[in-house]
């Protein structure tokens, strides 16, 4: 019963109740020691708005016959006619063929590449080719071509043959090389397309506007395939001088791309025209397929030089206007906020009704952050076309302060 007693009393002694308040203490400043040095979440930017569209609306009247389209080198697909079926393209299949021709073996703009022997096989399907009525370019077995010369047998004069050669040389073979060229179709989105040949001469490597569109954009990326469609002329070793079929090149701004004509296809042309933005060339490019004349090649060619010339003025750099709001705002859990301005004016290469994109990159999270400091990046983007600006705030960004650290949640 004392032993009780004596335990009950221990308990409720002072000595006890001063090392219970001490630890408690001792707890709660650890504690809170803890809970103000935790990481504190990061500030924030956010833009005003996600998306918008350049005012106005693309305006363009396409040819009744056929089908065509219209867009850029980094914008892709800005227009189309109605019509999206699949139609034989002849020639403009080398767009295809010269396209891979240099993801495979890449070329800088004054280099020659390897070369390449005409052997017996080569100089047979010239032959052949020839006396069918093709587009051939003239060559001699044992003849020696570097691929800049192919290229430009491929392209200017249109050489059935030369697409052929160059379709084994990137494959080994014509049916791995057309494998080829619809495995790249179908990874650029090209979703009516199918090639048959290197060439074009069949009537079953078939496309439409949109889909040429794609390709060509991609193409015109490359310096050297817009350098070579480009040439009125070239000088080769057997055939001598050779000229590109592009009756239209130089003439209404345009500088490539590709021809091709068959009485089964018509008369095709895509076309190239540069348009100069501020510091920046940029392409456009048209589509003009299934002309039906007597003289469908001409007819493809002044189609197509009429979209160009009713476009060209609705591509430039337009004027980005700032949200009332800013363009966007930087945030902090403890309420330490700023609206964001751009310190310079804001523009991007564009058309009429074009939708672009916004977002906004946080720079500087080093703490406190006075005025008008870069703190974050204004990125606008429509196709592969993006602009970036700095973005500066217009508040001051504190730490958080000692409250609001401590008992925070």
């Amino acid at each position: 019963m004392s032993g009780s007693l004596n335990s009950s009393k221990s308990l409720h002694s002072p000595n006890f109740k001063g090392i219970l308040i001490l630890a408690l203490a001792f707890l709660f400043i650890i504690g809170g020691i803890v809970q103000f040095n935790r990481p504190y979440p990061l500030v924030e930017a956010k833009p005003t708005s996600q998306s918008a569209n350049l005012p106005g609306s693309f305006t363009v009247t396409f040819p009744e016959q056929g089908e065509s389209a219209v867009g850029t080198e980094n914008l892709g697909l800005v227009a189309s006619s109605a019509v999206k079926t699949p139609v034989p393209i002849a020639s403009v299949a080398k767009i295809m063929t010269a396209y891979l021709v240099l993801k495979a073996h890449p070329l800088q703009l004054g280099q020659d590449g390897p070369s390449l022997t005409m052997d017996a096989q080569d100089f047979i399907e010239y032959q052949q080719a020839a006396n069918n009525g093709y587009s051939v370019l003239k060559i001699a077995q044992g003849e020696s071509l570097t691929e800049r010369q192919l290229l430009e047998g491929l392209l200017l004069p249109s050489g059935d043959n030369i697409a052929d050669k160059l379709g084994r040389w990137v494959s080994g073979s014509n049916a791995a090389f057309v494998t080829k060229m619809n495995d790249t179709a179908k990874s650029l989105g090209m979703t009516v397309t199918n090639y048959a040949d290197a060439s074009g001469v069949s009537q079953t490597t078939v496309s439409n506007a949109v889909d040429q569109i794609k390709i060509a954009q991609e193409a015109m990326k490359d310096p050297v395939f817009r350098e070579i469609v480009a040439m009125p002329q070239a000088t080769l070793p057997v055939a001598g001088t050779v000229f590109n079929v592009n009756g239209m090149l130089g003439k209404h701004g345009v500088v490539g791309i590709k021809t091709g004509s068959t009485s089964k296809a018509g008369g095709n042309f895509v076309s190239a025209t540069p348009v100069v933005a501020g510091d920046k060339k940029h392409y456009i490019i048209a589509v003009v397929l299934g002309q039906q004349s007597v003289r469908s090649l001409d007819s493809a060619l002044n189609e197509n030089v009429k979209i160009l010339d009713q476009v060209r003025s609705e591509f430039k750099l337009y004027p980005i206007t700032p949200p009332s709001a800013g363009f966007g705002q930087i945030s902090s859990a403890w309420n330490s906020n700023s609206e964001l301005k751009a310190t310079q004016p804001v523009q991007i290469f564009g058309y009429p009704g074009m939708e672009i994109a916004y977002s906004i990159k946080i720079d500087n999270q080093q703490l406190p952050i006075s005025p008008n400091k870069n703190v974050a990046t204004l990125t606008i983007q429509s196709g592969q076309e993006i602009q970036t600006t700095p973005l500066q705030n217009t508040q001051p960004i504190n730490s958080p302060g000692f409250l609001w650290r401590l008992f925070r949640y």
